[in-house]
């Protein structure tokens, strides 16, 4: 049986994702097993949101012209060499820029790729799978990467995610090469627009980076968890966020894209206050599970409402300038905060909380202000 060709995009988004997700959830174990100093991994990971942030625009340009599927094989070479470099543990800090220049290859390519393949009312449902996919990948890697570190060390696990990287590559071969109408995006007149839509997304990332990254910590300390029982507390809540996620397109059919997306975040709020203040860990636990499934299944419904307001030639450019600035405003929240915690310790999240639910609450109410009265252009 021969698949359709957004579901072999869809199957090769998985692999690679299953890839990605070793070398995001071991980076950091792998440095130190390198013997680099805490500051050291902290320049890594800021390495990697500056190549997403520097490229945006020039990538944004590149790939309708370059084409969708050979922006995908680009971004594959750059990531078998990236991540062989830092597997191997040479020249780990160029390998790094490489494999962030992957990334924002594959970021700038993959939704306008896919939107593509489909007619647009069955965007949704695809968006959808690929992102739970996507998500449920981060579950079973994660476990994966947790028994090859146990069996060969911190040091080469990392290596383990190149083959994952060439599984995914023949499913795209063949595919429509998908270059953009129109060469280069016209940004003249445009870049007004794009803010607008994307000051919901900066206003709720900002919130997210003051306590996403720390919720490991927080529940560690307040609850005095172990290592493994944090660990497995995430893993879950990836599942959760994937199946949220396949429940999308029935949700959309009864709301619309943007009444689902409002639904969605605006009903995860008590579930984050629960988080922040509940005393009992069972049902933190619970509303751990229920706020990141919530908030988090809302991405692929925006990436599709987003396809509906702009030309073929401005996607590519536009994803890639929201993850940059989604990656810069998550940075400088994360900054903030833990200079909060180095202050004010534990006590520090209920102050910490209470800012990122205000932002929410912004970000979830500037949803229709963002899409009013703007022209479909498909």
């Amino acid at each position: 049986m021969r698949l359709a060709p957004a579901y072999r995009l869809v199957l090769a988004s998985f692999l690679w994702s299953f890839g990605s997700n070793l070398i995001y959830f071991f980076l950091n174990f792998h440095l130190e097993a390198l013997g680099y100093a805490r500051l050291h991994v902290g320049y890594a990971q800021a390495l990697l949101l500056l190549v997403g942030v520097v490229f945006a625009l020039p990538l944004g340009y590149l790939i309708p012209r370059l084409g969708y599927v050979r922006s995908l094989y680009a971004s594959l070479l750059l990531a078998l060499l990236g991540g062989l470099l830092l597997g191997l543990g040479v020249a780990v800090f160029p390998g790094l820029a490489l494999y962030g220049l992957a990334g924002a290859f594959l970021q700038g390519a993959m939704a306008p790729l896919l939107s593509r393949l489909v007619p647009p009312n069955r965007r949704v449902a695809l968006f959808s799978l690929q992102a739970a996919l996507t998500t449920l990948s981060g579950f079973f890697s994660t476990l994966l990467a947790g028994m090859l570190s146990d069996a060969f060390g911190a040091r080469y696990v990392l290596l383990f995610a190149l083959p994952f990287f060439l599984l995914g590559t023949p499913w795209v071969v063949g595919l429509p090469e998908g270059y953009g109408k129109g060469g280069p995006p016209r940004l003249w007149g445009r870049m007004a627009l794009w803010l607008r839509l994307l000051l919901p997304q900066a206003v709720i990332g900002f919130g997210a980076g003051l306590v996403i990254p720390f919720l490991n910590l927080y529940l560690k300390e307040k609850f005095g968890l172990s290592y493994s029982a944090t660990g497995l507390v995430f893993a879950l809540s990836s599942v959760a966020t994937g199946v949220a996620m396949l429940l999308q397109p029935l949700l959309v059919r009864f709301l619309g894209k943007l009444g689902a997306i409002v639904f969605v975040q605006a009903l995860s709020l008590p579930f984050l206050a629960a988080l922040a203040w509940a005393p009992w860990l069972p049902l933190v636990t619970l509303a751990l599970l229920i706020r990141g499934a919530l908030m988090n299944a809302a991405g692929p419904v925006y990436a599709a409402l987003v396809m509906d307001y702009l030309p073929e030639e401005e996607r590519p450019g536009f994803f890639l300038l929201e993850s940059a600035l989604w990656s810069l405003l998550f940075a400088l929240a994360s900054a903030l905060s833990g200079a909060a915690q180095e202050a004010l310790g534990l006590k520090a999240f209920d102050l910490l909380f209470g800012v990122t639910l205000a932002l929410y609450a912004l970000g979830i109410a500037l949803w229709p202000w963002a899409f009013r009265g703007l022209e479909r252009v498909d």
